[in-house]
């Protein structure tokens, strides 16, 4: 069990650099086109749709570590008021309604990026296959948060206890 914690620790961490790293090469990408529009007064096609499929990474990835450490929106103040062995059983429904939901956007994600293939984005002229294939890749990320969650221990549950 050391080494799956150990190994666990390792993914967030990687999961928090890749948000980082996703998050500068967008600011970049975004100054690039500002300088380009504003100082050099030659606005460039490709850096406004550039960051945008860069913003829908981030924001997959980012909610997978949302989800692991319990960062995302919830009523905590009511199930807070739950006693102890019912907030562990609400926060398992809670949780494999979310596990099925990311289950069916895994699924409906992977159909769209295989459906999109063939079809080019309008500035980069790349796949949309690739800008598609975020919605899977998150969704598995997040399912995998949401067991991660359960097997590593949950704030919720050990809070006030």
């Amino acid at each position: 069990m050391r080494k799956a914690n150990k190994l666990d620790e390792l993914f967030l961490k990687v999961l928090n650099w890749a948000v980082a790293a996703l998050f500068l090469f967008m600011f970049g990408v975004v100054m690039i086109a500002v300088i380009s529009r504003y100082v050099m007064l030659v606005p460039m096609f490709w850096p406004e749709e550039l960051a945008r499929y860069i913003m829908i990474y981030m924001v997959f990835l980012g909610s997978s570590i949302a989800i692991r450490e319990e960062k995302h929106p919830t009523l905590i103040f009511i199930i807070e008021k739950f006693p102890h062995q019912l907030r562990r059983y609400w926060l398992v429904v809670i949780d494999s309604l979310i596990f099925i939901l990311l289950a069916v956007v895994f699924w409906e994600g992977y159909l769209m990026a295989v459906d999109a293939l063939i079809a080019k984005t309008p500035a980069l002229r790349i796949s949309f296959f690739w800008v598609y294939l975020s919605f899977p890749i998150g969704a598995a990320l997040m399912m995998a948060q949401v067991l991660a969650k359960h097997i590593f221990g949950k704030k919720l549950l050990n809070e006030g206890d």
